[in-house]
């Protein structure tokens, strides 16, 4: 239950993010489907990095991708119309996707068989999407800029949790 936990958090997060990137680009930089294809394109990208890149810390990968998503905040609020600010957001993206390919390969060794971790991530996922759209729709900019932290937060903390349980079996999967 506990891995399950935070395969559905991570879900939550993952959503949080990505239509968190959608709404501050649309908003601030373009609402053209080039924005919108160039977000799950490079989200893409950076997911299949996270799947290969071996020596990545699932807690350097998460912390990065949450870095990453307020510096493409703070970059399309100051420079909205500047040539170089979507390209930039693509590679903001692409580094938050980091983590979705992580928590795959660090994940896998707790579930007895794949579909299992994917069920509960994409559980996540999908109210993940309502809440996005509820939170935006009633908070606005401040759940933006809100809800990527508290879930982050809750995954560190998640992740020393199951480290501290499993122990050994967590270092060898590269949990940190």
């Amino acid at each position: 239950m506990h891995v399950a936990l935070f395969g559905f958090v991570t879900g939550l997060h993952l959503a949080l993010l990505q239509f968190g990137f959608l709404f501050m680009l649309v908003m601030n930089v373009s609402s053209t489907y080039v924005t919108y294809a160039m977000i799950v394109l490079s989200w893409m990208g950076g997911t299949l990095l996270g799947l290969r890149w071996q020596r990545l810390d699932g807690r350097a990968a998460l912390a990065i991708g949450v870095v990453s998503y307020y510096a493409v905040y703070g970059l399309a609020t100051a420079a909205p119309l500047a040539d170089y600010t979507l390209p930039l957001a693509a590679l903001g993206v692409a580094t938050s996707g980091l983590w979705a390919g992580r928590f795959f390969v660090v994940m896998h060794p707790y579930f007895a068989r794949v579909d299992r971790l994917f069920f509960h991530e994409n559980n996540g996922f999908m109210l993940g999407i309502i809440v996005v759209f509820v939170g935006f729709t009633m908070l606005g900019r401040p759940f933006l800029l809100a809800g990527p932290l508290i879930t982050a937060a809750g995954l560190l903390i998640h992740l020393a949790t199951i480290r501290a349980r499993h122990g050994v079996a967590a270092r060898a999967a590269s949990i940190p």
